[in-house]
């Protein structure tokens, strides 16, 4: 079975092609575009028909997240489809005329997709606790699934306060003046690993009138009058009171409702899908309550939906597992003539890669930007798309963030190590390999990478999960005696991550990287 899976209406849109229950190849628009969060699908099915082994006119099902109301897919009977997955049904079968000719279609529920996808990274257990949070859904803002015997059932509805779901950190971006985009969670969230909890604080968030959730008239009155409030203003010490109190309640709160279902933590797996899965500081204290490992997919977010609505059709509806997948799926290699050309054309000289050139320009405090091969799915840089550096560098923290990245000073950089040498520094500890947990670093350790709280947003990586990374952390290691490296996204301020050669030159060309790896290839930056 040949499917076409489509995140289409919404931000971070994203389309997929499967074959036999097998990824073939899938893009995230944003990736092709570098504005964060595109909308335009169209831009992404042109790329996904371009690439070799993926036959449109070859189709034998489309799947789609809703929402449905979309002239891209040409349903039969758009009306139905959007009331029927409005109104919680799991999914809904028609018939899209998006290629041209009568396709069947399965709209899935967008709470659904997200489930879906989880499940498919918890390995499809006996049974699996899916909890679905996020700032807006298309029937609610979080909810609890029960999958076991191959069915994904819907238990519960926006169990969660205001405070327990992404409305919440919305409003507090909304409160900061950092404005709508989905991306201002995780600026806020960084703002609390600088304060700590407060329970005069938690009392007046605890206060805030629960309507907020359904009432936007009486968010906005909520918010105001919070503004108004000394321990609500805008001095950074007091939003990091705010924003670690808020954390730790958010925190609480999903725990709580997740050990109501979880019985027996040693017979139910976990896993979470939606945007609040990438809430590291959550993630990490809930492994810990739990006492084992959190499955949690790194598209959990919107970009991942056309993964996830054509998994659930095949696990769900045919009886079929979709095969794991690499977390490098988005999009595909760039030719080396291609990258060979770039090079040429910004005036610097191609050379065949050299790992230990690599390893020695960080270990003497250099930036190396890195990309080869597909890009990460979703938006954490894995090694395919990075900008490198040496944690134990003096002042390379602020080099990437603010002057590369101008990024807040605020923000964290995360942290990449090779899986054996992170079971010698935290022995027990589960790995990361999506860099979605955090760990406690101790004083002098990796200095550069250390957050404010004194713990550090880790990847995991193993020679087989990406063998290039891998030996340019042991080349590294070699030199420096350093274990780790800073990883942080390949992308400048307000772009998505980099996909080709010419964007990370765009973005870092005329900057003081030092050298460029672009897949099979390197150079090193013009000094005049």
């Amino acid at each position: 079975m040949k499917v076409l899976s489509l995140h289409s209406m919404g931000h971070d849109t994203a389309a997929a092609w499967f074959e036999d229950g097998r990824l073939v190849h899938a893009v995230e628009t944003e990736r092709l575009t570098r504005w964060k969060h595109d909308h335009r699908v169209r831009l992404a099915l042109r790329h996904l028909f371009a690439q070799d082994g993926v036959r449109a006119e070859e189709a034998d099902l489309i799947t789609v997240s809703s929402p449905v109301r979309d002239s891209v897919l040409r349903l039969a009977d758009p009306g139905p489809a959007c009331r029927a997955v409005r109104d919680g049904t799991p999914y809904h079968r028609t018939t899209s005329w998006l290629l041209g000719r009568p396709v069947d279609c399965v709209v899935v529920t967008h709470e659904v997709s997200h489930a879906a996808l989880a499940l498919h990274y918890a390995g499809y257990p006996d049974d699996c606790v899916v909890l679905v949070n996020e700032g807006r859904g298309q029937v609610a803002r979080s909810s609890v699934f029960r999958c076991a015997d191959g069915d994904v059932d819907w238990v519960e509805t926006d169990p969660l306060p205001w405070y327990g779901n992404g409305f919440g950190w919305s409003a507090l971006g909304w409160l900061y003046g950092f404005g709508k985009s989905p991306s201002v969670a995780g600026k806020v969230m960084a703002i609390g690993g600088y304060g700590t909890p407060d329970e005069h604080v938690r009392g007046l968030l605890e206060d805030v009138d629960p309507r907020v959730l359904d009432d936007r008239a009486r968010a906005e009155e909520e918010g105001r009058r919070l503004a108004r409030l000394p321990e609500f203003s805008r001095e950074f010490d007091a939003m990091a009171r705010v924003v670690a109190t808020f954390q730790q309640m958010f925190t609480d709160s999903v725990h709580t409702l997740l050990a109501k279902h979880v019985e027996d933590p040693a017979r139910t797996a976990l896993a979470l899908g939606g945007g609040c899965a990438l809430n590291i500081v959550a993630n990490s204290a809930l492994r810990d309550r739990f006492g084992h490992d959190i499955a949690i997919p790194p598209a959990c977010g919107d970009a991942g939906h056309a993964l996830g609505a054509a998994v659930f059709a095949h696990h769900v509806l045919y009886g079929q597992r979709v095969r794991p997948f690499s977390v490098y799926c988005n999009g595909g290699a760039e030719p080396a003539a291609d990258v060979h050309a770039t090079l040429i054309a910004a005036g610097l000289d191609p050379l065949p890669y050299e790992p230990g050139a690599a390893a020695r320009t960080l270990a003497d405090g250099g930036v190396v930007a890195f990309a080869h091969g597909p890009s990460e799915s979703g938006p954490r840089a894995l090694g395919n798309r990075s900008l490198l550096g040496n944690p134990e560098t003096d002042g390379m923290r602020r080099r990437l963030s603010q002057h590369l990245k101008r990024r807040e000073w605020f923000r964290p950089l995360g942290a990449v190590m090779r899986a054996e040498r992170f079971a010698d520094w935290f022995p027990g500890q589960l790995p990361s390999p999506h860099m979605l947990f955090n760990y406690d670093v101790p004083a002098g350790r990796i200095p550069q990478a250390r957050h404010a709280d004194g713990t550090c947003r880790m990847q995991t990586v193993t020679r087989e999960q990406n063998a290039p990374l891998h030996r340019l952390l042991d080349e590294f290691e070699r030199l420096s005696g350093v274990p780790a490296l800073i990883n942080t996204s390949l992308n400048a301020q307000g772009r998505a991550i980099a996909h080709t050669a010419h964007d990370a030159l765009m973005d870092f060309a005329h900057t003081d990287v030092d050298l460029y790896v672009l897949g099979d290839l390197m150079a090193r930056r013009r000094t005049e």
